[in-house]
């Protein structure tokens, strides 16, 4: 898998348009360059019932309305179904990854067909549905869609130069099959997460559309989830600089320098865009202080920045850089 993470975190000239419920699960046909783009009953249902899974069994207040007779009988068992579930990592484990991407490569299907994904999960998952259309899809579905309708011709628009701007910080080839991007209710505890994808793609990110409303964070949150399909080859070149001085790097100096990459290149294109007062993700939210990452954001600035500026190559960058941000 691509993601590691330990924490987190318009103007097309074609019209983008809401899906009726009928079509939800298939990609927006005038958004499939670097991403696509979908609303997927299935994966939404799927992470909805981990999350009332986990909710449960934290004694938490349960999103799903009250429910009586067989539909409670039904949407109970429906959840005993996953209690193994929301205990495993929607980011590393590999039978979450399994199942979402088998999903996210559904159609609109009334009823899931037998061996889409594990028998026990297509029966919890046909029994739920009913429920869960009665009671919070058309939410669920309607909010979604308005994420798409939004943020997505803005990220299309800027795709291009926005990540051949990462691939010549990061000195990777970036991934010629598109990025899934599943727009849903449920995330687990970031506002994304990105995996390795179905067949075809580069990648599978999950954003849920509650928990980022402003488009300049939506707009960098997802170009950074894009950084994770290239997790492999930034650890590798960190490694190896750090076998070279003998040092040991910090455990999530990879993922910091994502936040920060990402964050500069984004604050560059908006500032074309009249936005030159952008301040990244990572300083709005407090995450390098919050994350115990002061040390390595300021080697970044030191070390990093200068390079991103264009006053220092590239290898002389990265020996500074480890050897300032390592422990």
């Amino acid at each position: 898998m691509r993601d590691r993470r330990v924490g987190s975190v318009i103007c097309l000239a074609a019209v983008v348009f809401l899906f009726a419920s009928t079509s939800v699960s298939r990609p927006h046909p005038e958004l499939l360059s670097q991403f696509k783009f979908q609303n997927n009953f299935w994966v939404n249902l799927h992470l909805f019932l981990r999350s009332e899974a986990r909710r449960r069994e934290h004694k938490s207040t349960p999103l799903m309305p009250a429910l009586s007779g067989e539909e409670q009988k039904a949407w109970t068992g429906a959840l005993d179904s996953y209690t193994e579930l929301a205990r495993l990592n929607l980011i590393f484990d590999t039978r979450l990854i399994r199942i979402n991407n088998s999903l996210a490569e559904l159609g609109d299907v009334a009823t899931l067909p037998a061996g889409s994904v594990e028998l026990g999960i297509v029966a919890a998952l046909n029994a739920a549905a009913p429920i869960y259309r009665a009671h919070l899809w058309e939410q669920h579905r309607r909010a979604n869609e308005e994420w798409i309708a939004k943020f997505a011709p803005m990220i299309q628009q800027h795709a291009t130069s926005v990540t051949k701007a990462l691939e010549a910080a990061y000195q990777v080839k970036w991934p010629a099959e598109p990025i899934l991007v599943d727009v849903t209710c449920e995330s687990g505890p970031n506002e994304a997460y990105t995996t390795a994808g179905p067949p075809g793609t580069a990648g599978h990110t999950v954003m849920a559309a509650s928990k980022l409303s402003d488009a300049d964070m939506n707009f960098e949150t997802v170009f950074h989830e894009a950084s994770h399909t290239v997790d492999d080859p930034i650890m590798q070149m960190l490694n190896a600089e750090a076998r070279r001085q003998k040092l040991r790097l910090p455990d999530d100096l990879w993922h910091v320098l994502i936040f920060y990459t990402t964050g500069e290149i984004v604050k560059r294109e908006l500032g074309k865009q009249g936005d030159p007062n952008y301040r990244p993700y990572a300083y709005r939210v407090n995450l390098y202080t919050s994350a115990g990452w002061d040390k390595m954001l300021s080697a970044l600035e030191r070390d990093w920045q200068p390079y991103l500026d264009g006053r220092v190559e590239f290898g002389s960058a990265l020996h500074n850089l480890v050897r300032d941000a390592s422990e």
